[in-house]
């Protein structure tokens, strides 16, 4: 990308450990995916490979070298080491800040480890910190993740300095509680393109709601939104990739 293009794309995406709607596990086809829409960050969650069940087969390393065989999206890649991973890869420079659980000390943790991963990428020579997160299944649980996800280990730490993207799979709709929380910290990209809530991402044969967002600080720009429903996109996960292209507002 021309760094003087200040413009880049992000794409965020369920991956279902890589199992397809035909229960097939195919590493390439989520390449496939990603190296159509050529993205310049592309946030992962649910990867095999967290430590509390290793998969068999389909791990974050097949899937790089996959990427790599396509000469598709080249860089770092980070994961998080709780079940359901997270992981960021970026054709840009970048280093890992955080990476660990959304649950508090004094809370018992969820049956299913949920986590964030926290990494910071030097592109049109500023700093963008990008948070990927995948939330619970219920209302409690996420309720308390979107408590540590504000706080001072995560959006609230005084290193998580403007421009953010917090992306992810939230399994929440935009008009919760939870949504609407959020928003408070960072916008949601889609209510900024007046887009409304009619896009919608999961299950990707048939979507009919919208649990996949991304939000961005008042110092990025949304130029454009896709959610690709192919015939690839439709089998190759349970959700639909969300494709977002942001600009660096002028200082």
């Amino acid at each position: 990308m021309d760094h003087s293009d200040c413009s880049f794309t992000i794409m965020t995406y369920n991956v279902h450990r890589l199992i397809g709607n035909d229960r097939h596990t195919s590493a390439l086809r989520i390449a496939q995916v990603i190296e159509e829409h050529q993205p310049d960050i592309v946030a992962l969650q649910e990867l095999p490979g967290g430590r509390y069940r290793p998969e068999v087969g389909g791990t974050a390393q097949d899937l790089a070298r996959e990427l790599a065989e396509l000469e598709s999206v080249q860089g770092l890649c980070f994961m998080e080491r709780e079940r359901n991973g997270n992981v960021t890869f970026s054709r840009f420079p970048m280093r890992l800040i955080r990476a660990g659980g959304l649950h508090p000390e004094t809370r018992r943790r969820s049956i299913v480890p949920r986590g964030a991963l926290w990494v910071e990428i030097e592109l049109c020579d500023r700093r963008l910190q990008l948070i990927n997160t995948h939330l619970g299944l219920t209302p409690p649980e996420r309720s308390s993740q979107v408590k540590v996800l504000c706080g001072p280990e995560w959006l609230g730490d005084p290193e998580c300095q403007h421009p953010v993207v917090l992306c992810g799979d939230f399994n929440t709709l935009p008009s919760s509680a939870l949504h609407q929380k959020l928003k408070d910290a960072l916008y949601d990209e889609q209510e900024r393109l007046r887009l409304g809530h009619t896009q919608w991402t999961f299950p990707s044969h048939y979507p009919v709601v919208r649990f996949d967002h991304l939000f961005v600080s008042p110092d990025l720009t949304v130029e454009s939104l896709h959610i690709p429903r192919t015939k690839l996109t439709k089998v190759a996960s349970d959700h639909l990739p969300l494709v977002v292209r942001l600009r660096f507002s002028t200082p």
